[in-house]
């Protein structure tokens, strides 16, 4: 929805300046942002005047129309498309069906995602009987996706558990685990109940780092994940081997290699690491 003043704004310019009226334009915006949705997005220096801009004006555009908006089923917002059941298609024809659902959703820039691997039927009935009957926002903005994880619905913890272990040994072999890697727990309970901060153990973690100028010739294979659920808490863990070159920056080599275990904790949906053993690393 246009709303009749920003046409007036647009019509007359802030300077005669075109950068300077483009600066003064966005701060607007900003104002804007704060004063009617209480949002307070801060200018970014290094970003082009005209992105952000553009992205201040979208912003600004879904802010209101999602403050607008009413909760329908994504089946009647996509105009009540006609598709077949899942029991109205032979094997032969769910694939041809899944490609032509998933493109019509792609055309009205809705993608769903499925990160494990799932039978063609199982996708289908997921989309056509459970995603069409999913309540949301009723309106899109031009250039807006929606995006929808199966796994989000059906969650596939052991799935969640071995990314959150492979995401950690990819952080770990590239040096780059830090107080901002999701996949690290905002506290850490050692076995002798000490307790830390994630600041802390990203402090050790690039102590580990800064000695060493590369870890090469890493391989590692996980053998067991496993965990156990209380209604929406849980804990598990993901246990495996690892072996891998550490350089000094002397040129020397330092060879770790054995047993690792991570263990987590499942807290608002979500998996995370509040405990590390592994070759290398010592709190």
């Amino acid at each position: 929805m246009e709303n009749p003043n920003d046409n007036e704004e647009s019509e007359h310019p802030l300077s005669n300046d075109p950068e300077e009226n483009l600066r003064m334009e966005n701060e607007l915006l900003r104002l804007k942002l704060k004063a009617e949705l209480g949002a307070e997005p801060h200018s970014i220096s290094t970003i082009d005047p005209e992105i952000e801009n553009e992205f201040l004006k979208h912003v600004l555009a879904f802010e209101h129309n999602y403050a607008h908006s009413k909760q329908t089923k994504l089946y009647d917002l996509l105009g009540k498309p006609d598709f077949k059941r899942s029991d109205e298609l032979n094997d032969d024809l769910i694939e041809d069906a899944l490609q032509e659902i998933t493109d019509f959703l792609f055309q009205k820039n809705i993608v769903v995602s499925f990160s494990g691997e799932y039978a063609s039927r199982t996708k289908y009935i997921f989309i056509t009987e459970e995603l069409f009957d999913h309540e949301t926002n009723d309106f899109m903005l031009p250039g807006m996706t929606m995006h929808f994880d199966y796994e989000e619905f059906h969650p596939d913890h052991k799935l969640d558990i071995e990314n959150k272990a492979l995401e950690f040994l990819s952080g770990w072999f590239n040096q780059s685990l830090d107080e901002h890697s999701w996949e690290l727990a905002d506290t850490f309970i050692l076995p002798d109940r000490t307790i830390l901060s994630k600041g802390e153990v990203a402090a050790q973690l690039k102590r580990i780092f800064d000695a060493y100028t590369s870890f090469n010739n890493q391989e590692y294979i996980i053998n067991e994940i496993s965990f156990n659920l209380q209604e929406d808490t849980g804990l598990g863990h993901a246990e495996g081997a690892v072996r891998y070159s550490a350089v000094l920056e002397n040129g020397e080599i330092i060879d770790f290699n054995g047993p690792f275990k991570l263990y987590l904790s499942l807290d608002y949906g979500c998996w995370s690491i509040f405990h590390i053993v592994f070759p290398g690393f010592e709190y």
